[in-house]
């Protein structure tokens, strides 16, 4: 009988816009935008209880002329416009980087392999929900990046926080399929062109916690009977699960100025209620409950969601540590958040070397999405 192939992260690689802005300066500028007194002062506090430090922007928002620009009515053409400019290059870069990484990694481990990476890749995932283009931004990464022209293409759009996990169980199943095929899958996300400045606390809140960034990954699979050698993270499975009553808690929509997101006061209710019961049954199916999972990655969505997962499922501060620390420099980077917390935890673990590859550590990851939804993988990490 064969063994069977597993879905296992060749890399990850990460990148941000330009424009790096500190948080003290958005609550003050944003203050200024909206009024004086007790108004200016609501929001500051809004900003300082977001715990973010800094985020990274393709628009520098803290300019008079962004904000007349993010201002106007009926410019939703301009806007995805300003999206294919940034988004392209940005795009590009993390996923050479990604496969850069990868390239080096599978040359230490045979040297005299000259087979290039980018002749191997058989999927490409692009995820995004803040711009829209078609011809998408992936086929432009294929262009500059060299990558065979007859590979599988697939978009994951509008699934919010939680599309690279979408996107990586899309890619799981591929390589599931095609297991001596590789897949790459890139995340990115530009709020600030969707900025508008509207005169209602929803657009502060959003103002004040989402950033943007890109994530790539490099994922490949390996036979499950030598997959403690390559040290590297498996994806043993996946889960998806649409809470109950609660499609008011994340709502993306596109208006005729860009593509916008309304958050429900309710939607840290319904994670704090949702996520142990969903967790707790999706690890009961693997004989597994959350005592055995040595990794959390929560998504980190904001102060109150990791905290209402925190206190849901039970855990201790050290154990969204990684979570926190993204959060505080990047802000919220919506579906490139989780990708970013996982690089993070990699980086952390292979820096440690605290422990046996020949006993792995168990791993959840999770994000949130429209619906809601929350959706999520278990991993193993050699």
């Amino acid at each position: 009988m064969s063994n069977q192939f597993l879905p296992i992260v060749e890399s990850i690689a990460t990148g941000t816009p330009q424009h790096t802005v500190y948080q003290t300066d958005a609550a003050k500028f944003v203050s200024e935008l909206y009024g004086v007194g007790q108004h200016q002062e609501r929001i500051e506090k809004i900003y300082k209880n977001t715990r973010i430090e800094t985020r990274h922007l393709a628009l520098d928002l803290l300019t008079d002329e962004v904000v007349d620009f993010c201002r106007q009515p009926g410019n939703i053409k301009q806007r995805m416009d300003l999206y294919a400019e940034h988004a392209i290059p940005l795009a590009t870069k993390v996923a050479s980087k990604a496969l850069a990484i990868a390239t080096a990694r599978n040359r230490q481990e045979r040297p005299t392999d000259t087979t290039k990476i980018e002749d191997e890749i058989g999927l490409i995932v692009f995820v995004t929900s803040t711009g829209f283009l078609a011809p998408g931004v992936d086929t432009k990464v294929i262009e500059h990046l060299g990558l065979r022209r007859n590979i599988a293409r697939i978009p994951v759009n509008f699934m919010g926080c939680a599309a690279a996990i979408t996107g990586l169980r899309v890619a799981c199943d591929y390589l599931r399929a095609y297991p001596h095929s590789k897949a790459l899958m890139v995340c990115l996300e530009l709020s600030s062109v969707n900025s508008s400045f509207g005169d209602n606390l929803n657009d502060i809140i959003i103002h004040s916690i989402f950033g943007d960034g890109c994530a790539a990954v490099v994922l490949g699979a390996r036979d499950e009977a030598n997959i403690a050698a390559a040290n590297r993270l498996v994806i043993r499975d996946n889960f998806s699960y649409l809470v109950e009553d609660t499609a008011d808690g994340i709502v993306l929509d596109v208006q005729d100025n860009g593509i916008t997101c309304q958050l429900s006061p309710q939607l840290p209710g319904y994670i704090e209620a949702g996520v142990d019961p969903i967790i707790t049954n999706f690890l009961s199916e693997h004989q597994l409950a959350k005592a055995d999972i040595d990794l959390w990655v929560v998504h980190p969505g904001g102060t109150r969601i990791i905290e209402k997962v925190q206190r849901s499922l039970g855990l201790r501060d050290e154990q969204v540590d990684d979570s926190w620390e993204i959060l505080r420099e990047y802000g919220n980077v919506l579906s490139c958040a989780v990708l970013f917390t996982i690089e993070r935890m990699l980086i952390r673990l292979d820096s440690s070397n605290n422990f046996d590859p020949l006993e792995p550590l168990t791993g959840l990851a999770f994000s949130f999405s429209p619906g809601v939804g929350i959706e999520g993988i278990l991993f193993e990490k050699y």
